[in-house]
């Protein structure tokens, strides 16, 4: 229209300008992403044992010490963030040498009035068993060493300087070592398992220092979190030069069932060496130069790996690609002082998002980062490990993930069959396999199962079409027939019923009293309507018994105005101490539903806050709290959430944050860094019918100037 009047009134030159000066400012006022990452890289001045710096691709990773390979072990593991180089590709079993079978760990647990056998007997040796294997496969460390094999230590470098590039996947190292500069680069491939090296010395040319290949036998798993390789095992496993040239070698690896291969590729005059058994040394006397690709496979592969250039190549265009065409937000404009660490924070989970969670299995808490609960995965967590992903407008790859959920459909409707339920049961714990883990909390876990509903109804969102619907579908509807069928119709009280036995979130609980937790009972209403959303999007008619549980389902339990945890629990509000915040998930990890009463949230929210203040929001509840407490409009008390800097709560130079309950032994606790960015995408982005402003859950009081680009809301 008003183009027409401009023209109409011989104004066209002018609207013209006008529309450029526009567009203009438009693009000033846009989010310069290299900027935004490039200032945030990781820039290290001395040996931190907690911020290790890791290369990879979400199936793949490195963990560098300050050396920029694996060079301090023992220091690392000791006293922060041990150095690993783990796949999803890679899993390992110890030989059953007792023959024991699942059904061994089983007990019989009462499902109103039916006997279900569960795997709840962790502490037997086929409980004990079965929880440990399989667990993924330590593919080897890659270090420098003296001439003579030794180990360096930390006393032997000097005058460091290491820069994580985050812009590139690019991680720079440079360092003195008796008096002598040595500088390495280290990158990972993106599509490969491929790390590579380009070394610079003249320690090298003398002899004096040398690159080193070592491959443990296993884990030590009698500790549970970041166990410790074992390398006094030799006998037990075999490593074979398969074939050897003057600038390569291939390497076959047999741990017990488990087989792998390693070729160690290089430019660069060096004799490839041995020792002992698993110990191979690159000696590179006469130069000083010398570049290395590692690449680790389940079989071999006849030509030969990329160049180093060619992977470093590969590597920054696959990052520019990540960091441009997914979301951002821009803190910079901002006047609180927080704004800046804010920011650090939200890169840094991306980049660690990037190398741990973005892979064709959904990851282990820690990643690929260190071991941790025998390398599984915990399926209850899956929500806040993937959604960010769509949120932050990489969807592709929550897709590579829950694609795992598709293959495992055949174990999970078993499962459930053999349970006496129908649908898919969906492990707790569980190896690429999709095998239940035995544990005395695993069987009784349910908020694990509507989360692949809500998962594929995010990822239909990106993509509303009928190939989404006929590529997930399956998933849904076995899904959602499992909640169908695991609610119990109560006829005294005629209403359908969550438990026992089950464990609520906070899995302190007797899972033989506890009934009708609040967020569970949100979940089933809310994976159910979306199951019937998908059948009415195909054309189908909706599912009588599902509107019936979905009429009749439990409403959450209120006293005193504020809403219980669970039905069962009625007192919670009066124990010393904290107490469990798990039904503030109910609105705002999940949309508003006709079971939430936003006065009730508000007053529960409120409660908890002002009786723990930020101690109730630390690790994974960061976003917990945030996205609460975002939806009911409490901007400012969600800014304090995300900037919490208590224990449990501080983001280390590398972006990981320590697991609150037992720092050292899980110093890189992933579900905080991905809940952490679900809860900045949904306060930026919006919600569904929430307010039509820009970052409408930061506070609105002219301190947060904030620029948000190609984000996706949340229902």
């Amino acid at each position: 229209m008003y183009q027409l009047f401009f023209k109409e009134k011989g104004y066209s030159l002018l609207f013209t300008l006008c529309s450029v000066i526009i567009s203009m400012t438009a693009k000033a006022q846009s989010i310069d992403r290299f900027d935004l990452v490039n200032r945030h890289n990781v820039i290290l001045n001395e040996i931190d044992p907690l911020s290790p710096l890791s290369i990879g691709n979400g199936d793949f990773a490195y963990t560098a010490d300050i050396t920029g390979m694996q060079s301090l072990e023992k220091y690392y593991y000791t006293n922060g963030i041990p150095l690993e180089t783990l796949s999803t590709f890679a899993w390992h079993s110890f030989p059953n040498t007792k023959n024991l079978k699942l059904e061994d760990a089983m007990k019989a647990s009462d499902f109103h009035g039916r006997k279900i056998m569960y795997a709840s007997q962790e502490k037997s040796a086929a409980g004990e068993y079965f929880r440990q294997n399989p667990h993924p496969a330590p593919l080897g460390q890659i270090s420098l060493v003296r001439g003579n094999g030794k180990s360096l230590e930390v006393s032997d470098i000097n005058h460091v300087n290491q820069k994580l590039n985050l812009w590139k996947g690019l991680l720079s190292s440079s360092y003195e070592i008796d008096g002598k500069s040595v500088t390495v680069e280290t990158v990972s491939s993106p599509d490969q398992n491929i790390v590579a090296f380009s070394l610079k010395s003249s320690l090298l040319k003398e002899g004096k220092l040398k690159p080193a290949f070592r491959f443990p036998y296993a884990y030590d798993l009698s500790i549970k979190n970041k166990p410790p390789f074992e390398w006094n095992k030799p006998s037990l496993h075999t490593t074979t030069i398969i074939s050897k040239g003057s600038n390569n070698v291939l390497l076959k690896r047999i741990i017990d069932s488990t087989e792998y291969y390693v070729t160690i590729y290089w430019q660069g005059k060096a004799k490839f060496e041995s020792d002992e058994p698993h110990h191979f040394y690159l000696n590179a006397t006469g130069s000083e130069n010398l570049q290395i690709v590692c690449r680790f496979s389940l079989k071999p592969i006849k030509q030969y790996p990329p160049q180093f250039s060619e992977v470093r190549t590969a590597s920054e265009l696959s990052w520019k690609d990540y960091w441009t065409k997914g979301g951002a937000v821009d803190f910079s404009g901002s006047k609180d002082p927080r704004a800046g660490e804010l920011e650090r924070r939200v890169i840094l989970s991306q980049y660690l998002m990037k190398i741990n969670y973005a892979g064709s299995f959904p990851p282990q808490e820690t990643g690929l980062t260190h071991i941790s609960w025998y390398g599984k995965h915990n399926s209850e967590v899956y929500w806040w490990h993937a959604a960010q992903f769509y949120q932050w407008n990489h969807t592709d790859l929550l897709e590579k993930s829950f694609s795992w959920y598709k293959t495992i459909l055949p174990i999970a409707l078993k499962e459930a069959k053999r349970e006496g339920f129908e649908g898919a049961r969906w492990p707790k714990m569980a190896g690429i396999d999709g095998r239940t883990s035995p544990g005395g909390i695993n069987p009784f876990i349910i908020w694990n199962q509507p989360n692949p509903i809500y998962l594929a109804e995010l990822i239909y969102r990106k993509s509303p079409n009928d190939a989404t619907l006929q590529k997930y579908s399956d998933v849904v509807f076995e899904s959602a027939n499992f909640l169908a069928s695991y609610a119990f119709y109560d006829a005294k009280t005629d209403r359908f019923i969550l438990g026992p036995p089950l464990k609520s979130v906070n899995e302190k609980t007797n899972e033989n009293t506890t009934q009708n937790p609040t967020f569970e009972l949100v979940q089933w209403y809310y994976g159910l309507k979306v199951a019937q959303d998908w059948r009415v999007r195909m054309g189908m008619p909706r599912n009588v018994r599902w509107d019936e549980i979905l009429k009749k389902l439990s409403y959450p339990t209120i006293k005193d105005d504020k809403y219980l945890e669970m039905e069962t629990d009625p007192d919670m509000y009066d124990q010393r101490g904290g107490f469990s915040s798990a039904m503030l998930m109910s609105l705002g990890y999940l949309p508003q539903t006709p079971l939430i009463d936003l006065s009730v949230m508000h007053n529960t929210f409120n409660t908890i806050y002002e009786r723990n203040g930020l101690r109730s929001f630390v690790s994974w509840s960061l976003g917990k709290g945030a996205m609460t407490a975002a939806r009911l409009g409490e901007q400012e008390k969600a800014i304090d959430i995300l900037c919490n800097a208590l224990p449990g709560a501080v983001f280390l130079k590398n972006g990981h944050v320590q697991r609150a309950k037992e720092p050292l032994a899980c110093p890189a606790y992933l579900p905080a860094n991905s809940a952490f960015l679900s809860a900045v995408a949904l306060m930026a982005a919006g919600w569904d019918n929430g307010p039509e402003k820009n970052a409408p859950g930061f506070p609105q009081n002219g301190n947060w100037n904030i620029k948000v680009e190609n984000l996706n809301k949340l229902p």
